[in-house]
């Protein structure tokens, strides 16, 4: 298996869940040193397969909604959602989704997806998750290859020696129905962790990135632990003694097998670097790593050669990282009612002063009038 980072650091509040971490090493997946292309060559799409959407059109007659027409007003077929390992739009499908929560009515369509998954949803990476020696070597792979999955979201794991976190944190601007997906990659790890715990597994606590629900007892009823809502990032927690679980159907020549092949799934992607550095940028601020020197480790590059490379594409590694910083804190605002003193720590700024002054210089206007426009612009919606 390819090397994960380790970083080490103390304990932040801005987890919004209980835990007497104070050390932990986070991993997140490395990124293919010799597949980060110049930008005038070919770039990657934001795709994701159909996977647990297998069970979209079931929910929604479950709702009382004919599939069909939804589908198609959203610019799909709904024969493109029979196979799981069909590629469609992420974006696309993400209106797909909140077409589907405006027609239903629900507020927890997400919720209901999710709570219908297992590792098959996830083709390889789902397979590697089932057969892998222990949890911390399934949640590990889980982490690495999620990427052959979706390209909307990235993973990490947070192990810590008491808690440990799987979190999952959007990293494409403009997605529409985000709480739907955070309350769908809530659910689908809950049960993935159920599947290789077993029964008597019980998380801690479950975190996800979005407003508190009017009625949260669907929560309640499914998770059947404590919820923190308004939180930085969606997350499972649990204690950590179960990494070293054997899931029921580990195998160790099947998951060397699927192993190779990830791999070269792997190597046949080629990434731009304007592709691939959002995404770096993104889970750089969860882990609270993101100087350029890290950034350049990250994706196999010298930190010259990443200066280099974005000065050649007109921009420069600050501007990225301020692009980086703007779309978090967007999509905080809009989506949680967490305060700008707790925004601004989880993008790494010191006070909320020098918050409040970059995001004036991003869009004009301050955070708290941001957000105000915002949520009045989504009432007005039809």
């Amino acid at each position: 298996m390819r090397p994960f980072r380790r970083l080490a650091r103390s304990y932040s509040s801005r987890h919004n869940s209980p835990t007497s971490m104070t050390a932990r090493a986070v991993l997140v997946p490395s990124e293919r040193r010799n597949h980060i292309m110049d930008s005038a060559q070919v770039a990657s799409e934001q795709t994701l397969r159909v996977g647990n959407f297998v069970n979209l059109a079931g929910v929604l007659r479950s709702l009382g909604c004919e599939p069909g027409p939804v589908f198609r007003a959203s610019g799909f077929q709904a024969r493109e959602f029979i196979d799981p390992d069909h590629r469609v739009d992420f974006l696309q499908t993400s209106k797909l989704l909140k077409r589907c929560v405006d027609i239903t009515g629900c507020d927890h369509l997400g919720l209901i997806l999710g709570e219908q998954s297992c590792p098959s949803h996830l083709g390889v990476a789902g397979f590697l998750l089932k057969t892998a020696s222990t949890v911390e070597v399934a949640l590990r792979s889980l982490v690495e290859n999620l990427d052959l999955h979706e390209g909307g979201g990235t993973a990490i794991l947070d192990v810590g020696p008491e808690f440990t976190s799987l979190r999952y944190s959007l990293h494409v601007p403009e997605t529409a129905a985000r709480a739907q997906i955070h309350d769908l990659s809530a659910a689908t790890m809950f049960q993935l962790l159920r599947t290789i715990c077993g029964k008597n597994w019980q998380p801690e606590s479950i975190s996800i990135e979005r407003r508190k629900p009017v009625d949260i007892s669907p929560y309640k009823r499914f998770f059947a632990t404590q919820i923190y809502f308004d939180a930085t990032d969606s997350a499972v927690t649990f204690h950590s003694h179960w990494l070293k679980h054997v899931p029921p159907t580990a195998d160790l020549f099947l998951f060397q097998h699927l192993q190779k092949e990830a791999d070269y799934l792997h190597e046949q992607q080629k990434h731009d670097l304007m592709d691939v550095l959002p995404v770096a940028l993104r889970r750089a601020l969860l882990t609270e790593r993101f100087s350029s020197q890290d950034i350049a480790d990250e994706l196999g590059l010298h930190e010259r050669s990443l200066h280099r490379r974005l000065k050649a594409a007109g921009t420069s590694f600050r501007q990225q990282l301020d692009t980086a910083r703007q779309s978090a804190s967007e999509e905080l605002l809009e989506s949680t009612a967490l305060p700008i003193c707790e925004i601004a720590g989880a993008l790494g700024y010191a006070d909320s002063s020098g918050f409040i002054r970059a995001f004036r210089r991003w869009s004009g206007t301050s955070p708290a009038s941001w957000r105000e426009q915002s949520l009045a612009a989504t009432k007005s919606q039809p």
